[in-house]
C-alpha cells in the first residue's frame, strides 16, 4: 500500500547453482556459516527462487480456478493438481522405484545375507559377507541422497502451492461484495492464511507416502511370503484390520478440523476486534469482561482441539504398534504351525517390516488424519473463494458527467435501506441529507457498484473517486495515504494540501508529509484523519467524487475552508456528490437530494428546496453569502523535495530477538503444560514406552538364538536330550514374555499418546490466557507503537504452531532421543566397543546441531517477522475495501501484497534448504554408522550369533529410518519453540498500575482541576498538552472548541490516565493519581469519537457485567430513540455493528453513558455523524438526563455548545480562552467570536 521502492536483494544462489551444488545442497552452505557467525537480518533475504514468485503463480491458479468457477462443482484440488500435478507423479514415481528397490527389497535381503554368515555350520564367504555389506552401506548412501532430493522436491511444490492459493484468496478479499463482509471477515480471512494453508506442506508428503505404501507394502508381502509363507499373510491381515479404524479416525478428525477451525475464527475475529478497539475497552473499563469472553472462546477451541489431538494420538499410537504386532503374528503364527526359522528368514522379515515402519506407524495413521484436515481446509478454502464478488462494471451507456439510477432497491442482511431511488445527477454539487440510519452512505455505495443490486439499476460516465464516512489510513506515510498508487504530481499534491486545510498539520508533524502513519491512523487527532482520506479522494483525478461525510470531524472554520475551496472551488467542474448533515450555505443551483426511510423524499434544486415544507427535516441549510473568508494558517515547507520516496519504510517490521531462544522460554512453555509433575508425568510414560519397544526388539534376537539352537539339536537328531527340553521351556517362556512385552509397549504408547496431548494443550491454553491477560492490562502506548497486524499475527499463526506443530514437534523429539537412545544401549549391550561408534556419532550430530539451530532459529524468526506484513494487509484491505476498489487501487495492491509474499516465500524456502541440509550431513553420518557397525562384525572376530547381528543391524537401520522424519523434527523444535517465544514476549510488556484508593462514594460533585498538566505521547515527540490549568466547577457543562489537532482529545487521555503526564489533576479534590485505574474510569462516563459496537448482543454492549436490570437498558434506549429498532436485548450485533448505521452506532452509545449514570460525562466530538434532528434529540438528552452532572462536551459544531456554561479554546496544547460563551462573544478579537462568526452563529 506504500508503493515505495523495496530493496534490491541478491540473487538466490539456488538459481546459479551446478549440478554437484544442487546434489549436496551446497548453495545453501554460505547462509549457514553466516548464520553461525551472526543472527541473520532481513538484508541476508534473497530474491525468491525462479519459478516461486507470488504473482505469477497466482496467476496461473486463477486461470485455472476461472475455469472450475464455470463448473457445476468447482474443486480448488483439481485446478493446482492440472498445475503442479504431473510434478507430483514424477515425485511419486522416484519415491516408489527407489524406496521399493532400495528400502524394501535391497537391504532386508542384504541384512538377510549379512546375519546368515554368523550362522552356525554356514556356507557363506567372508569375502561374499564383505561384498553384502559393502552394498547394504551403499543402499544407505544411495537412499540419503536420494531422499534428500525427493523431500527437497515436494517441499518446494508444496511451498508453491501454498504462495499460490495465499494469493488468490488475497485477490478474492479485494472483490468481496461487502454484503459478505460481517460473514467473511478478517479473522476468517487470516485463519485462512495462516493455519488452513499450513495443511499443503505436510499433506502432499503424507499423501504421496500413503499412495506410494501401498505397493510398497505389497511387495515387502511377497519377500516376507517367500520366506516364511502363509505366516507372511496372518501378519499382514492385521494391517488391513487397522486401516479401517484409521479411515473412520480420519473422518471424525474432519468433522473436528471444521469444529476447530469455525472456533478460531470467531476467537480470531474476538481478538482483532479488541485489538483495534483497545481505548475504547480501558475506558469503559471492560479489559475484565473481554478477558473472559475471549477465554471461554478459547475454551471451546481447546475443547475440540484436544479432541482433534487425542484422534491424531490414537491413529498414531496404532500406527506405531501395528508394524510391531503384525510382526509378532507372523512370528506367533510360524511357530504355531510347528516351524523353525533360520536368521536369515527372520532378519529379512524383520527387515521387511522395518522398511515400512516409517509408513505403517507415521504415514498411514497420520497420513489419513492429515489428509482428513486438508479436506476440511480446501472446503473452507473453496468456500470463501466462491463468495459472491461485486459486479465487475458499471453500464456506461449515459451522457459524460451524469448518474442515472433507476426503480433502485438494496437490501442489506435481508433488511431494506434503499426502495425505489429514482434520480439523476450531473456536473455540479449535490448534497444528500436525511436522518441517521436514512441509506445515504449505502446510496453513494450503489453508485459506485460496491453493495449488490436488490432491483434497479445503475449507471455513470467517468471516473469515481471515493471518500468514506469512516476514515481509512493505512501504514505508511501522509503522502504515500493520499497518493495512493496514483502518479506523484507535486503540484497538484500542494493545492489538494491546501484545500483539504492539511498545511499547519504537516506543518507541525515533524517530517511533514513523510510523517509515518500508524495503523488506523491512531498517531493522528480525528479530524486529521478526516482530512487525510478526504485528500485522497481529491488527490485522483476523476469525473465523480463521491464524498460520505468528510465534514462532520472537523471544526466548523476548518469545516467551511473545505466547503468552499474543496468541493466549491476544486472540484466544481466534477459532479461532487457530497452526504452531510453540517451547517452549510449553498447556491441556488446546487442539488439538495433528501433520504428518510430509505427513499428519496426530495431532490431538486436548492432554490426550490428552501420553499419546500416538511417538518419532518430540520436542516442547517442557508444561501451562499459574501461573508469574508476565514484564513487557515499556512506553512510553507509541509512538503518533501524528493519527487517520489527513495525507499519505502517496513511499518511492519517487527524487531527480532537474537541469539538462542532463552531456556525461559521452555520452562515457561513446560510450567504452563502442567509444572514439572506434569512434565514428569509424560516422561515416564515415554520412557515406559520405549523400554517396552526396545525390550520386544531384544526378544526378536532370543527367539533367533533360540531357533538357532533348536535347529541345530535337530539336525544332531539329540531333541531327547535334557538341554533340548531346558531349551524348548526357556523358548516357550520367551514367547509368552514377548506376548506380555508386546502387550505392554500397546498400553504404554497409547497412554503416552494421551498424556501427552492433555499437557499440549494445557500449555495452549495456559499461554494464551496469560498473554492476552497482559495484553488487556498493557499501556495504551503499546498499542501505539505495535500494529494490530503484528499482534494479530502472533495470535493467529504463532498460536496455532503452539496449538498443533510444537506439540507434534515436541513427540517427535521425545520419540527420536529415545529411540536412539535404546539403539545404542541395544548395539552396546552386544558389544561394549560398540559404546566409541555410538559416542562418536552422537558428538557429530551435536556438533551438526550446534551449526544449523543458529542459522534455523535465524531463518523462523525473519519466516515470522515478514509474515506480518501479509496479515496487516489483509486486515487493512477488509476494512478498505470500498474505497481501494473506488481507487481503482486493486493492482497495485495485488503487487505489494506479492512482494511481501516473496520476502516470507523466500525465507521459508531458505529455512526448507537449512534444514534439508542438516538432514542429509545426518542422514550421511547415520550411513557411516551403519557402515562401522557392520563392518565391525566382519573385521574384528568376535564371537557374536546371527541373532546379536541380526539385532545391531537393524537397529542401526531403524536408525536411519527414524532419523529421516525425527531429523526434521529436532530440527523444528527451536525453531517452533521461537513462535512461543514471540507470543510469550507480550507476557513482559509494561502493565497499568491498577492499584490506588478505591473511596467509596466517589465522587459526589464532578469538580475537576487541571494544574499545570503537561501531556508527550511519546518521550522525545513534542507536547501536545502544555501546562495547562482550569477548572470546572460542580455539574458545569463545559464546551471544549478548537481546530482539529489543538490539543482537545488530549485534555480526555489525561483525565482517564491513558498517558502519564506531568501536573496534577484533581476531581472533587482527590488526585487522579491517587485512585486505582479502574475506579477512576469506571466513574468518568464518555462517548467517544469513534462509535464502537463489540459483535454480541444490545445487553453485552450496554452493560456487559449485568449490573443493571432490563427495565434501566429498555429505558437508556428510549431515551435516544433506539427502542423502535431493536426487537429485544438479545438482538445480534454483527461484525462491530455493521447492521447499524454510524449514527446509530452513536446512538447506542449515548445509551450506554446513560445507563451507568455517573456523576462526570464526556463527550468526544459525539455528534460528529448526527443529522440535525438526532443531534438535537441527543442534546435535549443531555440537558435532561445530566443536568446534575459535570459535562465535558468537545465539538466541531459550535452551536452544540452555546448553552454551555463556560468554553474552553485550545490551540496547539495551549488554552486561548476560556470563560462563559456570552462574554467570549463580546469580544470581537477574541478566537472563540471568530469561529461562532465562521460557523453562521449570529453574534
Amino acid at each position: 500500500m506504500n508503493g515505495g521502492v523495496r530493496p534490491i536483494r541478491k540473487r538466490n544462489p539456488r538459481d546459479a547453482a551446478n549440478l554437484l551444488s544442487h546434489l549436496f545442497i551446497g548453495y545453501i552452505y554460505k547462509t549457514i556459516g553466516k548464520g553461525v557467525r551472526k543472527d541473520l537480518e532481513d538484508s541476508d533475504v534473497y530474491e525468491v527462487i525462479r519459478g516461486c514468485e507470488s504473482k505469477t503463480l497466482g496467476d496461473r491458479l486463477e486461470k485455472e480456478w476461472r475455469k472450475e468457477v464455470s463448473k457445476k462443482k468447482p474443486s480448488l484440488l483439481k485446478a493446482i493438481l492440472r498445475i503442479h500435478g504431473l510434478m507430483y507423479i514424477c515425485l511419486g514415481v522416484s519415491i516408489f522405484v527407489y524406496e521399493t528397490t532400495l528400502v524394501t527389497i535391497l537391504e532386508p535381503i542384504l541384512m538377510g545375507k549379512v546375519t546368515s554368515y554368523f550362522e552356525p555350520g554356514t556356507n557363506r564367504t567372508k569375502s561374499e559377507t564383505t561384498l553384502y555389506t559393502i552394498g547394504l552401506c551403499g543402499c544407505s548412501v544411495l537412499l540419503c541422497l536420494c531422499n534428500n532430493q525427493f523431500l527437497l522436491g515436494l517441499l518446494t511444490m508444496s511451498l508453491k502451492i501454498r504462495v499460490a492459493v495465499t494469493s488468490l484468496i488475497y485477490r478474492k478479499c479485494l472483490k468481496l461484495n461487502t454484503n459478505f463482509s460481517a460473514q467473511y471477515n478478517a479473522g476468517k480471512a487470516v485463519t485462512l492464511v495462516s493455519k488452513d494453508i499450513l495443511q499443503f506442506f505436510d499433506s502432499a508428503d503424507y499423501a504421496l507416502m500413503i499412495v506410494v505404501g501401498i505397493p510398497q507394502f505389497c511387495v515387502m508381502m511377497v519377500v516376507s511370503y517367500l520366506q516364511i509363507g502363509v505366516s507372511a499373510i496372518a501378519g499382514a491381515s492385521l494391517i488391513f484390520f487397522v486401516l479401517p479404524i484409521n479411515l473412520y479416525l480420519g473422518k471424525l478428525a474432519t468433522s473436528y478440523r471444521l469444529k476447530t477451525a469455525g472456533k478460531t475464527d470467531n476467537r480470531i475475529k474476538s481478538t482483532q476486534e479488541i485489538l483495534t478497539a483497545m481505548r475504547i475497552i480501558k475506558l469503559y473499563t471492560w479489559e475484565k469482561f473481554f478477558s473472559k469472553s475471549l477465554d471461554t472462546l478459547r475454551k471451546r477451541e481447546i475443547k475440540d482441539l484436544r479432541i482433534l489431538l487425542y484422534i491424531k494420538a490414537l491413529a498414531s499410537a496404532f500406527g506405531e504398534l501395528s508394524s510391531r504386532i503384525a510382526f509378532y503374528i507372523c512370528v506367533i503364527t510360524y511357530i504355531t504351525l510347528g516351524n523353525h526359522i533360520t536368521a536369515e528368514k527372520a532378519f529379512i522379515v524383520t527387515g521387511c517390516f522395518g522398511a515400512l515402519r516409517s509408513v505403517l506407524t507415521t504415514y498411514m495413521p497420520m497420513g489419513i488424519t492429515q489428509l482428513a484436515e486438508l479436506k476440511a481446509s480446501l472446503g473452507r478454502i473453496t468456500s470463501f473463494l466462491l463468495l459472491e464478488e461485486v459486479p465487475e462494471a458499471i453500464c456506461r451507456d449515459v451522457r459524460a458527467g451524469e448518474i442515472i439510477v433507476k426503480d433502485l432497491t438494496v437490501k442489506l442482511a435481508g433488511e431494506t435501506v434503499l426502495a425505489a431511488v429514482n434520480v439523476e445527477i450531473s456536473k455540479g454539487l449535490t448534497l444528500i441529507i436525511g436522518p441517521t440510519g436514512s441509506g445515504k452512505s449505502s446510496f453513494l455505495k450503489a453508485i459506485l457498484g460496491d453493495v449488490s443490486l436488490s432491483e434497479g439499476k445503475v449507471t455513470r460516465s467517468g471516473n469515481v473517486s471515493y471518500g468514506s464516512q469512516e476514515p481509512w489510513l493505512f501504514p505508511a506515510t501522509v503522502r504515500q495515504n493520499i497518493i495512493f498508487g496514483e502518479k506523484f504530481d507535486e503540484d497538484r499534491f500542494r493545492d489538494v494540501i491546501k484545500v483539504c486545510a492539511l498545511e499547519r498539520d504537516l506543518g507541525a508533524f515533524a517530517n511533514g508529509d513523510q510523517t509515518i502513519v500508524t495503523d488506523r491512523g491512531l498517531n493522528l487527532s480525528k479530524g486529521q484523519k478526516a482530512r487525510i482520506n478526504l485528500a485522497r479522494a481529491i488527490y485522483k483525478e476523476a469525473d465523480i467524487y463521491l464524498l460520505d461525510d468528510c465534514l462532520s470531524s472537523v471544526d466548523n472554520r476548518v469545516g467551511k475552508h473545505i466547503f468552499d475551496e474543496c468541493i466549491k472551488g476544486f472540484l466544481k467542474n466534477s459532479i461532487c456528490v457530497l452526504v452531510s448533515n453540517s451547517p452549510l450555505r449553498l447556491d441556488g443551483d446546487d442539488v439538495v437530494m433528501v433520504l428518510s426511510n430509505c427513499r428519496v423524499k426530495f431532490c431538486d434544486r436548492f432554490s426550490n428546496f428552501v420553499k419546500w415544507d416538511d417538518k419532518e427535516v430540520d436542516t442547517n441549510l442557508s444561501y451562499n453569502t459574501s461573508d469574508p473568508k476565514m484564513e487557515i494558517q499556512t506553512v510553507s515547507n509541509t512538503i518533501s523535495p524528493e519527487k517520489n520516496d527513495v525507499s519505502a519504510p517496513d511499518n511492519y517490521r517487527e524487531l527480532n530477538r537474537v541469539g538462542q531462544v532463552n531456556r525461559s522460554v521452555y520452562f515457561a512453555y513446560f510450567a504452563s503444560g502442567g509444572g514439572w509433575k506434569m512434565l514428569l508425568a509424560v516422561l515416564l510414560f515415554f520412557i515406559a514406552a520405549q523400554v517396552a519397544n526396545s525390550w520386544s526388539d531384544y526378544f526378536v534376537s532370543f527367539w533367533v538364538d533360540m531357533e538357532q539352537d533348536l535347529t541345530g539339536f535337530h539336525l544332531n537328531n539329540t531333541i531327547d536330550s535334557a538341554e533340548y527340553s531346558e531349551l524348548e521351556d526357556a523358548h516357550d517362556k520367551v514367547i509368552k514374555s514377548y506376548s506380555f512385552v508386546m502387550l505392554g509397549a500397546s498400553i504404554f504408547t497409547v497412554l503416552r499418546a494421551v498424556v501427552f496431548y492433555i499437557f499440549s494443550c494445557k500449555a495452549s491454553s495456559a499461554i494464551h490466557s496469560s498473554v492476552m491477560a497482559n495484553i488487556l492490562r498493557t499501556r495504551t502506548s503499546f498499542f501505539d507503537n505495535n500494529l494490530s497486524g503484528n499482534v494479530l499475527n502472533r495470535f493467529s499463526r504463532d498460536l496455532a504452531v503452539i496449538d498443533e506443530q510444537m506439540p507434534g514437534t515436541l513427540d517427535g523429539v521425545l520419540n527420536v532421543i529415545l529411540s536412539v537412545l535404546g539403539v545404542f544401549f541395544v548395539v552396546s549391550s552386544v558389544n561394549l566397543y560398540f559404546i566409541i561408534p555410538s559416542l562418536i556419532f552422537m558428538v557429530l550430530l551435536y556438533f551438526a546441531r550446534r551449526l544449523y539451530l543458529p542459522t534455523g532459529r535465524s531463518l523462523r524468526r525473519l519466516e515470522g517477522a515478514s509474515r506480518s506484513p501479509m496479515i496487516g494487509y489483509i486486515n487493512a484491505t477488509l476494512e478498505g475495501l470500498t474505497t481501494i476498489r473506488a481507487s481503482r487501487a486493486q493492482r497495485i495492491l495485488e503487487k505489494e501484497f506479492d512482494n511481501h509474499q516473496d520476502v516470507y516465500s523466500s525465507v521459508v524456502y531458505m529455512n526448507i534448504v537449512a534444514s534439508r541440509a542438516f538432514g542429509f550431513y545426518v542422514d550421511m553420518t547415520c550411513a557411516f554408522y551403519i557402515a562401522v557397525i557392520t563392518l565391525s562384525f566382519l573385521l574384528f572376530k568376535t564371537d557374536s550369533i546371527a541373532g546379536t547381528v541380526g539385532l545391531v543391524i537393524t537397529q542401526a537401520v531403524y536408525l536411519t529410518g527414524i532419523l529421516q522424519w525425527g531429523v526434521r523434527q529436532w530440527a523444528n523444535l527451536e525453531n517452533n519453540m521461537t513462535s512461543t517465544e514471540r507470543v510469550l514476549e507480550y507476557e513482559k510488556v509494561e502493565q497499568e498500575d491498577q492499584s490506588g484508593d478505591n473511596p467509596k462514594k466517589w465522587p459526589t460533585n464532578g469538580k475537576i482541576t487541571f494544574t499545570n498538566v503537561s501531556l508527550r505521547y511519546f518521550p522525545t515527540s513534542e507536547r501536545v498538552l502544555k501546562d495547562i490549568s482550569f477548572e470546572i466547577s460542580s455539574k458545569f457543562k463545559i464546551g471544549v472548541v478548537g481546530r482539529t489537532g489543538a490539543g482537545k482529545t488530549s485534555i480526555i487521555s489525561t483525565l482517564f490516565r491513558l498517558y502519564d503526564f506531568r501536573g496534577t489533576i484533581t476531581i472533587d479534590g482527590v488526585d487522579i493519581n491517587s485512585l486505582s485505574m479502574p475506579l477512576l474510569r469506571s466513574q468518568i462516563s464518555i462517548i467517544p469519537q469513534d462509535p464502537v459496537l463489540f459483535t454480541g448482543t444490545i445487553r453485552s454492549n450496554l452493560d456487559p457485567y449485568n449490573f443493571y436490570s432490563d427495565n434501566d437498558l429498555w429505558s437508556a434506549l428510549e431515551e435516544v430513540d433506539m427502542k423502535s429498532s431493536i426487537p429485544d436485548l438479545e438482538y445480534d450485533i454483527r461484525d462491530g455493528g455493521a447492521n447499524f448505521s454510524i449514527g446509530q452506532r452513536q446512538l447506542i452509545c449515548l445509551a450506554r453513558a446513560i445507563v451507568r449514570n455517573n456523576k462526570i460525562l464526556v463527550l468526544d466530538e459525539a455528534t460528529a455523524n448526527m443529522d440535525q434532528k438526532t443531534d438535537n434529540l441527543i442534546q435535549s438528552t443531555i440537558k435532561r438526563r445530566f443536568q446534575d452532572c459535570t459535562v465535558i462536551t468537545i465539538a466541531h459544531r459550535i452551536n452544540t455548545v452555546m448553552e454551555a456554561d463556560r468554553i474552553l479554546v485550545m490551540d496547539l496544547g495551549q488554552i486561548l480562552e476560556f470563560d462563559n460563551p456570552q462574554v467570549l462573544l463580546n469580544n470581537k478579537d477574541g478566537h472563540f467570536y471568530k469561529m461562532a462568526f465562521a460557523a453562521g452563529i449570529k453574534v
